[in-house]
């Protein structure tokens, strides 16, 4: 706890600009990204063939998973308050936009930037120069607008990894025994992209 204090202030005070101020503002804001991300879905659905139906479909059940479990099950049993719920008050912290739920651990936004991350990396291998940066940028968003712990961010982006990476092997066993359709909406869904992950030996 003293270290998590450490850093939070760093971030949300000692380090604090007007340039920040402006820029992690935005950039964690959803509405900002809606468009952008319902272009690329659909896209995904008309031009990118097999490959990015099967990334959509992952995409989704990603967020599901990711989403239902941190709020119906993991907030609810850690029920860490937030920094800008701590009780007694954190008197130094910045607080920008609100506060948002009354728990923070994990980080929803870390959890799903980083599943997604290993979601969309595993089909397009570039797209990991632009989507842990973004990942890690828009963590640490949450940290400097006072709404999260850095141990929430850690927590969330190391369960988010794993969540995808287990659906990621999920999907790429169920396609090689066959457990899936061969006729659907995502056109011969078996011929799965050959995912960057290996077998446990």
């Amino acid at each position: 706890m003293p270290l998590d204090f450490a850093i939070l202030k760093f971030i949300n005070v000692t380090i604090a600009n007007p340039a920040l101020d402006f820029l992690f503002g935005y950039i964690g804001n959803f509405r900002l990204w809606a468009l952008p991300i319902a272009i690329i879905i659909f896209l995904l659905l008309w031009k990118g063939g097999p490959r990015g139906r099967w990334l959509v479909l992952l995409s989704v059940i990603t967020v599901l998973v990711v989403d239902g479990s941190i709020h119906y099950i993991w907030k609810r049993l850690f029920a860490r308050l937030r920094p800008c719920h701590a009780e007694p008050a954190i008197t130094w912290l910045r607080l920008f936009q609100g506060c948002g739920g009354k728990y923070g651990l994990p980080s929803s936004h870390a959890a799903n930037l980083f599943s997604q991350a290993v979601i969309i990396g595993a089909f397009y291998k570039s797209s990991r120069y632009y989507m842990y940066p973004l990942a890690i940028l828009i963590s640490l968003s949450r940290v400097y607008l006072g709404v999260h712990y850095p141990s929430d961010i850690l927590a969330g982006a190391f369960y988010g990894a794993m969540i995808g990476i287990l659906i990621l092997y999920i999907a790429k066993v169920a396609a090689a025994e066959k457990i899936i359709l061969e006729y659907s909406f995502l056109n011969k869904p078996d011929r799965l992209p050959q995912f960057n992950i290996d077998k446990p030996k």
